[in-house]
C-alpha cells in the first residue's frame, strides 16, 4: 500500500446557541493538497451541568467527498492482491454519537473524558480496507480557561 499522509484541514465553523441546545456546522478542505478532499460536519449537543461535573451528549452528520475517500479508504490498481480488491471511493455520510463528561478543578481549570462511536457510511464500509462498521474512540483532556 502506498503511504497515505495526514492533511491540515482548513476551512470555518459556526454555532447557533440556543436555550435547547446548540447547533454547529464545520465545512473543512484539505489544505495540504494530499487528499484534495472535503469534510462537513452538522452537530447537534447540549450540556446539562450537575455541580461541578458537566455532561453534554452529542450526535453528528458528516459527509466526506469521495476524493477524501477515495485518499484514505481506497486501493488502486498497484495495491490490489488477494483478499484486497481495487476500490475507488464514494461520497459517504458517517453518523456519530457521543457523550463528554467534564469536571471543573478550579476556575480556569477542568478535565474532560469524552467517549464516540462514528458509523461509517457505505462509501467507507465498503472498502476491503475496513473490516468494522464502527470506529469508537475515547479522549481524555485538560483544559486551561484564559
Amino acid at each position: 500500500m502506498d503511504k497515505r499522509k495526514g492533511s491540515i484541514w482548513l476551512g470555518g465553523a459556526a454555532i447557533w446557541r440556543t436555550d435547547i441546545a446548540n447547533l454547529s456546522a464545520e465545512l473543512l478542505a484539505d489544505g495540504s493538497g494530499n487528499s484534495k478532499g472535503t469534510r462537513f460536519e452538522v452537530q447537534l449537543d447540549r450540556r446539562f451541568s450537575a455541580g461541578s461535573f458537566g455532561f453534554t451528549p452529542r450526535v453528528a452528520l458528516q459527509r466526506v467527498d469521495r476524493r477524501y475517500v477515495d485518499y484514505y479508504y481506497g486501493v488502486k490498481t498497484a495495491e490490489v492482491r488477494r483478499g484486497r480488491a481495487q476500490y475507488a471511493g464514494k461520497a459517504t455520510a458517517n453518523v456519530e454519537a457521543g457523550l463528554r463528561v467534564d469536571y471543573a478543578l478550579g476556575p480556569q481549570h477542568q478535565v474532560f473524558l469524552d467517549l464516540g462511536t462514528t458509523r461509517f457510511g457505505s462509501g467507507i464500509k465498503s472498502s476491503p480496507l475496513v473490516s468494522r462498521a464502527n470506529q469508537a474512540g475515547v479522549r481524555l483532556g485538560y483544559v486551561y480557561g484564559f
